[in-house]
């Protein structure tokens, strides 16, 4: 192992003062050497937004905001009327979102939610559990990871390789 230099290292309020631009750039050199077709096809497709409410009367009742990128579907946030719960709102906000990815074409779905959130509900839908963050929250409580092919070619064991 190397002896590292004598260097200084500071803390920084602004990602975006002097200096922070070079990390930045260096990893796009690398990534660029590393991987060309993926940096080519990131930056010429932008990311979309997906957002659906749900309308009971002229009241919201449920929503899910979402963004598509390249393959994938990412749903950050989904929500129901906690009177609304349970009869189906939920499940029919995801089942479009999924139409419309598939339609923008997205092969794969993902979103992270805690472990007291709703991981059983995106389970029932077929979402598979891809990965977990132990203590997220500083209280216990585990992030999770869920995943699911959205088309035949997008199959859960091309993303498990």
């Amino acid at each position: 192992m190397n002896k590292m230099p004598d260097v200084n290292i500071r803390n920084v309020e602004d990602p975006s003062g002097p200096g922070c631009e070079l990390i930045n750039q260096w990893l796009r050199e690398y990534n660029w050497s590393a991987n060309p077709g993926f940096m080519t096809k990131s930056e010429a497709e932008e990311t979309y937004p997906l957002v659906l409410l749900a309308d009971f009367g002229s009241q919201v009742v449920g929503g899910l905001f979402a963004q598509t990128h390249l393959a994938w579907l990412r749903i950050s946030i989904m929500a129901v009327n906690p009177e609304m719960r349970g009869q189906g709102i939920g499940g029919a906000l995801l089942a479009k979102a999924e139409r419309q990815a598939v339609a923008r074409g997205c092969n794969y779905a993902y979103v992270d939610t805690m472990e007291y959130q709703a991981p059983e509900f995106y389970q029932r839908y077929g979402y598979s559990i891809a990965g977990q963050l132990p203590n997220w929250d500083s209280q216990g409580h585990s992030k999770l990871h869920l995943i699911k092919a959205l088309q035949p070619e997008g199959t859960i064991s091309k993303l498990q390789r």
